[in-house]
């Protein structure tokens, strides 16, 4: 028995499959362990993704703070660390 595509299940984790897709998926999955377990984590992720507060995402850094990045990497050819030996 060939298993589901992946866009598949994310599909059905989503929620977003059409009714003829998701009827055989469903009757899929019902029949596959393999199949069945990756549903569950993949709706398990999409669950946890949805339940996140804006609070709770990453704030992308300062404009100073990248520019500051990218000069010193454009100053540096090498490493400022040599390991020994070299």
């Amino acid at each position: 028995m060939a298993h589901l595509e992946s866009a598949r299940l994310v599909e059905l984790a989503l929620g977003s499959a059409t009714l003829p897709e998701e009827t055989h998926a469903h009757q899929h999955v019902s029949t596959c362990r393999s199949c069945r377990e990756q549903l569950e984590r993949m709706t398990r992720v999409v669950a946890l993704a949805r339940s996140v507060d804006a609070a709770d995402l990453p704030v992308a850094p300062l404009g100073r703070v990248w520019q500051r990045i990218t000069q010193e990497l454009s100053q540096t050819t090498e490493p400022r660390h040599r390991p020994p030996g070299e």
